[in-house]
């Protein structure tokens, strides 16, 4: 098994499960661009993968107009793009450093939360895919969603991620004709900085999944590996949860 494309784009790749993806692939020799707000967590994820394959550009994915010159620009670094990790979003607990209750958050946190979770993430696969049909490219779409689409949904959060869920499968079906394979992973509570608030230590019991511990980014990867695998194309459009049993998810 090999990656069906070996020139990736990872947006949110300075941390969490887009840091592991990003080092599994290049570990499996793919070239890879990680890209971020904030350089300095980009810089630090670059020294610890430590790879010659891989490349970090700070970039906002809200700047949906310039999406395009990333990738062309991407293109230049990595000698071709064909594939892309949207693995960008922004937990409410971190924006607002409070919980995730709706009534416990303002109109300006609203906006913030979903102009990167819901209308950027819209418009950066939507342009993934104009890219790849425009270059003639049969490439590869993963969408980092979130299992809390499968819970109650309260909120901006767990409603921007059913919203990723649904786009990946219409997308995936109309695409999948292209050569453009779109699929998703809604992992539960994986050990990140997403979580930081309730996680302190990988070795911490969590009982609200059925394996009692937290999920690791490098599971969380392993997946993507296969999804974006030679082998993975017949998985189009889908989602897999990977939640490890939360008895939260509904779904």
């Amino acid at each position: 098994m090999k990656l069906r494309n070996d020139k990736i784009l990872v947006f949110g790749g300075g941390s969490g499960i887009g840091k592991a993806i990003a080092k599994r692939f290049c570990d499996a020799g793919a070239k890879v661009l990680i890209t971020g707000r904030n350089e300095e967590k980009l810089k630090n994820a670059a020294e610890e993968i430590n790879s010659k394959n891989l490349y970090y550009k700070a970039f906002d994915i809200t700047n949906v107009n310039e999406h395009i010159a990333l990738f062309d620009e991407a293109s230049e670094i990595l000698g071709g793009l064909n594939g892309f990790v949207n693995a960008a979003a922004m937990g409410t607990s971190q924006l607002t450093g409070r919980g995730y209750e709706p009534w416990d958050i303002t109109e300006e946190e609203w906006d913030a939360l979903t102009d990167i979770n819901f209308k950027a993430a819209f418009f950066l696969m939507r342009n993934e895919i104009d890219y790849m049909l425009e270059n003639g490219i049969r490439g590869n779409i993963l969408n980092i969603a979130s299992n809390a689409a499968c819970m109650d949904i309260i909120g901006s959060y767990g409603a921007s991620k059913e919203a990723i869920i649904k786009w990946t499968r219409s997308l995936g079906k109309r695409y999948g004709h292209n050569g453009i394979i779109i699929n998703g992973i809604a992992p539960g509570a994986t050990f990140t900085p997403i979580i930081a608030r309730y996680a302190h230590s990988i070795d911490q019991k969590y009982e609200r999944h059925a394996i009692e511990r937290f999920i690791r980014p490098d599971e969380i990867a392993e997946l993507a590996f296969y999804l974006m695998s030679d082998y993975g194309e017949i998985i189009c459009g889908h989602t897999v949860v990977a939640d490890g049993g939360d008895d939260a998810a509904t779904l």
